[in-house]
């Protein structure tokens, strides 16, 4: 299928940049810098026979904030799931109405590889274990890779939520298998996993007490 060749809105306003270019964006992004991430480690200093990083270990934290950490945690998992559904659903849709989807399927992709490196951020791979200069940076690094892509991609489906609620009226969005107040009831729904994503990873890597920094 064309990415979006097949849509009947072309003569005005359209969504076409944004889900060929600008939504998927930050998911290129976050790809690269990821694969990055794990390439650099390769290299680390664990090879040459440096010794393990020596760290004191905190006190333990208290029974509420481990609560509020599995919380966190919880909801990380949960509503990145409803943004993947979302993001999924809204495909397989304008696939299902002959409509192109662009590059969209980059999105429900990457969304589940950022929450799973969020959930390894105090499993670092070995370089960053040693006196190295990977050393104790692992879950910094996981933080510039999954807060920007979580603030990116609510920024970009904002903007993409606001060109589809000024979209032109075309009678085969009005109505049918997915009609447009369905499409943007998606869209909507995936910011607002999103930011709550956000929150709780802030909030759940913020209080959270971990063996490797």
């Amino acid at each position: 299928m064309p990415l979006t060749t097949n849509r009947t809105d072309h003569s005005g306003l359209t969504t076409s940049m944004e889900d060929i270019f600008l939504v998927p964006l930050p998911c290129w992004i976050f790809l690269v810098y990821t694969i990055m991430l794990f390439l650099t480690a390769v290299h680390g200093g664990h090879e040459k026979g440096k010794p393990m990083m020596e760290r004191e270990l905190p006190n333990p934290p208290s029974r509420l904030r481990r609560i509020i950490v599995h919380i966190c945690t919880a909801g990380v998992i949960f509503f990145t799931f409803g943004a993947i559904v979302l993001s999924a659903l809204e495909v397989a849709r304008l696939a299902q109405i002959h409509y192109g989807f662009g590059l969209l399927p980059f999105v429900p992709v990457t969304e589940f590889l950022a929450a799973v490196l969020f959930m390894i951020r105090n499993k670092p791979p070995k370089p960053y274990r040693y006196k190295s200069k990977f050393g104790g940076s692992f879950r910094a690094r996981v933080g510039a890779r999954v807060y920007p892509f979580w603030v990116l991609m609510i920024i970009v489906l904002s903007v993409k939520l606001s060109t589809l609620i000024r979209l032109p009226k075309v009678p085969e969005r009005e109505s049918g298998p997915y009609a447009i107040h369905h499409q943007i009831n998606d869209v909507a729904l995936s910011i607002g996993c999103l930011v709550i994503v956000f929150f709780s990873g802030l909030f759940g890597m913020a209080l959270d007490i971990p063996t490797f920094t």
